[in-house]
This record gives structure tokens, C-alpha cells and sequence, in this order.
């Protein structure tokens, strides 16, 4: 079953439901992720019910400060990131393209813009390579509100 059939909008998962939804591999991933922003960046996971045509569904969101961590999207045996980086942090993003694996690297190289803020890329997840990769763009983000 698909993740909004399983979860209409009048109906929000639990952290439970969208881990056992998830699954595999990919579930212990998610919940290493979880604990991740919680001890690396002090942000709790907020809910919410989109209607996009692209992702329809129930996600989570991670913020800081006010700046967005991206959206994740539950899938079975994996999951799913959007998020947007700032044109202001290309400069940053040259110098960790060598670090990120190069699939992501070229995926940036690559990204399309979101609506003149910046690059847009939305990918999955399903292997810690995803995860360390995910950790590295947070990096960037984060970095443009310490600096």
C-alpha cells in the first residue's frame, strides 16, 4: 500500500507507524537520522500533510533556527529528502563536493533552481552513504547560520 493511502491526511502516523512503514534496512537508518538531529543540531521532527501532486503525503521536517534541514518523505525501504541550498553557500558547496559521494556531487552539479532561492535536488535514501551524504549538505546549511 502506498504511504498516502496508508496515512490519508485525517489519519497522522506515529514515529512508530512511519518507521515500521519504512522498514529494512532503511528503518534503522531513519532512526539513526532521528536520533542524529536531536543530538547534533537540538531539532525535534515536525509533522505535517502536504497535498503535492510530486510527494503527496505525510512527512517530517527538521528546522533550526529558522533555517529548513529539508523535508523527509517515508518510502518501503527507504526515504526520501527535499531540500534547498541557498546560492549564497555555493562557494561552501564547491569545496565539499570532493566529499560527497559522486552521485550526490553530480546530482548538485546538476540541480535544478527553486524559485531563484537556490538548488533544489530531492533524493533517496537507503544506504548510510545517503545518511553520511544528507549529513554533509545539514553541514553547509547550518554553517551560513554560525558563521
Amino acid at each position: 500500500m502506498e504511504w498516502k493511502e496508508a496515512f490519508p491526511s485525517d489519519r497522522q502516523p506515529t514515529m512508530k507507524e512511519i518507521e515500521d512503514y519504512i522498514g529494512g534496512e532503511a528503518k534503522e537508518l531513519w532512526q539513526l537520522l532521528m536520533q542524529y538531529m536531536d543530538t547534533a543540531y537540538k531539532s525535534k521532527p515536525k509533522m505535517s500533510y502536504s497535498a503535492c501532486s510530486g510527494k503527496p503525503g505525510w512527512n517530517i521536517k527538521f528546522q533550526k533556527s529558522g533555517q529548513s534541514f529539508g523535508t523527509l518523505y517515508p518510502e518501503e525501504n527507504a526515504f526520501s529528502v527535499f531540500i534547498v541550498i541557498s546560492y549564497k553557500l555555493d562557494r561552501v558547496m564547491e569545496d565539499i563536493l570532493p566529499f560527497l559521494s559522486t552521485d550526490m556531487a553530480e546530482m548538485y552539479r546538476k540541480a535544478g533552481e527553486y524559485m531563484k532561492l537556490g538548488k533544489w535536488m530531492m533524493f533517496q535514501i537507503k544506504d548510510q552513504t545517503g545518511v553520511d551524504d544528507y549529513k554533509k549538505l545539514m553541514s553547509v546549511k547550518m554553517s551560513s547560520r554560525n558563521a
